[in-house]
């Protein structure tokens, strides 16, 4: 079985005004708790935000708030969309991804079967310290995280007021 780390390809044309499609393929969220950021770390790719496929049946909200759980076990409130961005594929078509940000309402138990070996809080860093660092999953060293920086860290601020 193949990872998606090995085939990973860097984000492009990143929206921050609006949605391009009705239903994005993924979605990634920046859980805020108390001026911190949900980190979960993902057995392959290392440290990274909670995020997944959207189910069929389900919305893009309800699939963030699902991945939200299942990887760190924090409950969430007041989510809302922040960016999209289109993932290259091999074939020359493109996945979707919608971002989010939220604050966590509450905690819970993560599911047996959670696919993240960790969680933790721990601070916004600066984009660069992120690139270094060879325990941060590459979901979070391209242009997304660059762009939505400076928004990320108003919002965290504001958890703290």
């Amino acid at each position: 079985m193949r990872y998606e780390y090995e085939t990973w390809q860097p984000a492009v044309a990143i929206r921050l005004h609006r949605p391009s499609v009705e239903r994005p393929h993924s979605v990634l969220v920046f859980p805020i708790y108390r001026g911190s950021i949900v980190w979960v770390k993902h057995p392959v790719r290392g440290w990274e935000v909670p995020g997944g496929k959207c189910e069929p049946a389900e919305s893009p909200e309800m699939a963030a708030v699902r991945e939200v759980w299942e990887e760190s076990g924090a409950l969430m409130e007041k989510l809302t969309w922040l960016a999209e961005y289109q993932i290259p594929q091999i074939d020359d078509s493109f996945l979707f991804k919608w971002v989010y940000w939220g604050f966590v309402e509450k905690w819970v138990d993560r599911p047996s079967d959670s696919e993240t070996i960790g969680v933790q809080l721990g601070a916004l860093p600066n984009p660069s310290q992120l690139q270094e660092r060879v325990d941060i999953s590459p979901i979070l060293k391209d242009d997304v995280y660059l762009s939505l920086y400076s928004i990320l860290r108003k919002h965290v601020a504001a958890s703290l007021q």
